[in-house]
């Protein structure tokens, strides 16, 4: 067995065919297919089995293939941390739609060395995508976000995926409006005092679905309008030029705020806590660039709970 054979696997249950993995591997069919029957010759197993809907692997090959897709991660892993001169550095995370996380991600970049060749990928998603994103390896971490009464059904979801979550923030959902909300003085509101608003939400939250409005208690919980909307950028938009919109939000950095002329209030609603979590593969190691985003994770964490303190040091590059 040797590394090469196993990324020749890891390709081929990627696309589920040996013709289209030996193209993307710019090999000949009959050579790749000769390389996998030495590999499953060499482990005494089948790896690979056909079926009407491709290539397929076994059960045998799906326990081994998690096991390569590990091995192959380390070695990507040392590769970047003793790179030599000139060679790039390569950080993909999938990340929830969220300000705070990035602010830490322009942080975070911030502090790269200038003269470093970098290859980056800051993908904003669900919950359901940032699971697949990682568990294919087309991200080397994910962040997802759950309500605290769903944790469990996520941790086994990652579990049967071979992949655990690492705990990041715990925090309540607040209301996120223009400062010239008709509610944004108010002393105090509720759910029922933001009926008569238009409720701003992303369109592809997934089931247990992150509503903030699913309690039981709360199930006669309808605004006036609601837009469904599909990335952040719309978001802050919107609720500048439309005074009466609101949304749910992450606590967000006083500094975006103030620069998109938003506000955040707290409102009596039952059970709004949700938890953010870094996943990976089991065992995973972080590499240097990811314990640094992490760093930067927690220090806008921080600066949000102390409100408004002062910046953060850049710090030295890395």
């Amino acid at each position: 067995m040797n590394l090469q054979h196993i990324k020749y696997a890891v390709e081929v249950q990627k696309t589920g065919s040996i013709t289209q993995a030996a193209e993307n591997l710019y090999m000949g069919q009959p050579n790749l297919s000769k390389a996998i029957r030495e590999l499953e010759k060499s482990l005494g197993i089948v790896i690979f089995k056909r079926t009407s809907k491709g290539v397929l692997p076994t059960a045998q090959g799906e326990e081994f293939l998690r096991y390569a897709k590990s091995i192959l991660d380390q070695v990507q892993r040392i590769e970047d941390l003793y790179h030599s001169s000139g060679e790039r550095t390569r950080f993909s995370v999938s990340v929830p739609r969220s300000a705070y996380i990035t602010e830490a991600f322009g942080r975070f970049l911030s502090q790269l060395d200038q003269d470093r060749q970098v290859d980056l990928c800051f993908k904003e998603t669900n919950t359901d995508e940032t699971i697949r994103d990682v568990e294919k390896r087309e991200s080397g971490i994910g962040i997802i976000r759950c309500q605290a009464i769903h944790e469990t059904y996520f941790q086994n979801l990652l579990a049967d995926k071979d992949l655990e979550m690492r705990p990041l923030w715990e925090f309540t959902y607040q209301v996120l409006f223009s400062q010239s909300h008709p509610l944004v003085n108010a002393p105090f509101f509720t759910p029922e005092d933001l009926r008569q608003y238009v409720e701003i939400l992303h369109g592809d939250i997934t089931v247990p679905s992150l509503s903030v409005m699913g309690n039981s208690q709360q199930e006669d919980y309808h605004a006036k309008k609601k837009i469904q909307i599909y990335e952040r950028g719309s978001l802050f938009d919107l609720l500048c030029q439309l005074p009466d919109s609101f949304a749910w939000s992450a606590p967000i950095p006083r500094t975006v705020l103030d620069r998109y002329g938003l506000a955040q209030r707290s409102c009596d609603v039952i059970d709004l806590r949700v938890k953010d979590g870094l996943i990976c593969p089991k065992g995973y190691c972080l590499s240097p660039w990811e314990k640094a985003f992490v760093q930067q994770l927690e220090r806008v964490q921080e600066e949000i709970r102390r409100k408004d303190g002062p910046p953060y040091p850049a710090g030295q590059a890395f």
